[in-house]
Order: C-alpha cells, then structure tokens, then sequence
C-alpha cells in the first residue's frame, strides 16, 4: 500500500506494531517486556542499533548531510566550486531547488533527500523496492539522474567500500533534483536519498551510519572531480 494512503486509513489494534529499532526479538526482550507502557516522543530519540527518530528527517537528514560534507571536505585538495544549499517549499512545488539552482547555475546538482524505507511490516516493496536501513545511502537511477553523475557516485562508493542501495526513478523524481535537471539549458543531476521509515509522521527513523556514509560518498565524489568532465551522457 501506498504509505501516504496508509497513514488516512484506519488500522486496528492487531494492525499496530511498536518500531524500537531492534533487528529481531532477542534485541527487543532486552530492552522492552510484555505489558510495557509507552506513550509518543516529543523530541529526537536515539534508538537501538544506531536508528534514531524525531521529527522532519524530511529533509533535516538532508540539511545535515550537506553539512557534513562541507566539513568533511575541509583540509582536502579539490578542483571544484562546491555550493551547498539548504532549500525551502521542496514539498509545496520545488520551489527553493528551482530559485537555488537558477542563482548558481552549477555544472553538476545533486539533490539530497530521504527515501521510503521498506524494511518494516506491511510494506509493498513491489511499489518501493529493496530499501533498508543501515545499507546505505540510495543512489536514485532514471531519466531524472545524468547517467554519468550515477556511475561516478556508484563507482566511488564501490572505491571507498562505502554500502549504498540503486533506487529506479522511472519518471521524475519528487525531489529537488527534477528542477535541478530542468534549470536554464540543462544541469547533470543525481539524486542521493537517506533511508526513512514511516515518513511525514512524528516519528521518522533513520540511521546513524546512513547518514555518515552517504556524506562520505558525496565528499569522496566531490574530491573526484576535474575541471572540464564531460558530462553528456553518450
């Protein structure tokens, strides 16, 4: 089921599960017993096995991961002008990816954002595919994506033995890199996403080491880069 046309539906009691982050039932009966009382969280939580959550992952994860990677690139030699950009209404039209991108007129965007996870009960993975937390940033793949922005990311994380999942992006993407693409004649767009569970609810979850992992990506793809890359796809 759609997760958007799931969170109007209601569910009955045998359709509720508590997430705590454990990966099976031995880790939970550690931390939790039958019969526990629990309430909703009010603020971030840092859960079992490096998982967290807290409130609009989509797209602090986003923010934090630019971040990230502007200190993790401090100190390096690198041969490109880097711009990061912290964009708003992404969810009301993509507005702030087209007015950033208009402004810098870059040779390369990628967007950063947060993908469904599909790794917990209930999810149609024929609608999200293989999309886990833990494994990885996502490196999205389709029209929306230059072919040779995807290979590079692909080709760095598999240098750097950094875990990351493909995610197919059949048609534009819902995410900044759609008018990133589209900007004055034309920008070479990729699209990393942060695995997240249970999206636009109050309780989003990440993990630690997706998050590291995918600004280690971008630092190493961005520290790859010579002046004059041929970007046109064939």
């Amino acid at each position: 089921m759609d997760p958007q046309a799931r969170a109007s539906q209601k569910l009955e009691w045998h359709q509720l599960w508590i997430d705590i982050g454990a990966k099976d039932r031995k880790e939970a009966e550690k931390k939790v017993a039958l019969g526990d009382p629990v309430t909703f969280p009010d603020g971030f939580e840092v859960l079992s096995g490096s998982c967290v959550i807290g409130r609009g992952f989509d797209d602090k994860a986003g923010s934090f991961t630019a971040s990230e990677v502007l200190r993790l690139l401090k100190g390096r030699k690198i041969e490109a002008s880097v711009y990061s950009v912290s964009t708003v209404q992404e969810e009301l039209g993509l507005r702030g990816g087209k007015t950033s991108a208009y402004g810098i007129d870059p040779d390369i965007g990628i967007a950063i954002d947060v993908t469904f996870a599909s790794d917990h009960p209930d999810t149609d993975k024929k609608q999200l595919g293989e999309i886990t937390l833990g494994k990885g940033p996502v490196i999205a793949r389709g029209p929306n994506i230059n072919p040779k922005v995807f290979s590079r990311l692909v080709k760095t994380a598999e240098s750097g033995k950094i875990p990351f999942q493909v995610e197919p992006a059949p048609r534009a993407t819902g995410t900044d890199a759609n008018v990133i693409q589209l900007t004055r004649s034309g920008v070479a767009a990729g699209l990393l996403s942060i695995p997240n569970r249970y999206m636009h609810t109050p309780v989003e979850m990440v993990h630690l080491s997706d998050l590291e992992n995918a600004a280690k990506l971008l630092a190493d793809y961005i520290e790859s880069l010579k002046p004059g890359e041929d970007l046109i796809p064939f």
